[in-house]
């Protein structure tokens, strides 16, 4: 009976555990979102401050500044083609992530 309640609490520690680590993980990071940006946005869009930008392509300070979190999430959500912009899935962590950066450049 003993042995039945150790096993029990044990399991519910380390069940608790995943949980905690599953949710930290799921956060939104602005460091993976500078590195989906740099990876699939920086050949058009300044993707940082003080960078240059093709013509054509917004620098991601102005969209921080002139663009609501829901609008860009709704934008990369949503399969979308202007000009020579890309179609790309991204999934919702990695939408999460690059508005998380983009919060860090306004």
């Amino acid at each position: 009976m003993r042995r039945a309640g150790l096993f029990a609490l044990a399991a519910g520690v380390v069940l608790a555990a995943a949980v905690s680590a599953f949710a930290a993980g799921a956060a939104p990071s602005a460091e993976r979102g500078a590195a989906l940006a740099e990876r699939w946005c920086a050949e058009c869009h300044a993707t940082g401050t003080g960078q240059r930008t093709a013509d054509v392509a917004p620098a991601f300070a102005g969209i921080a500044s002139e663009r609501s979190p829901d609008y860009v999430r709704g934008f990369l959500a949503n399969p979308h083609v202007r000009g020579d912009m890309p179609t790309f899935e991204l999934s919702t962590a990695e939408i999460e992530d690059i508005v998380a950066y983009l919060a860090t450049l306004k």
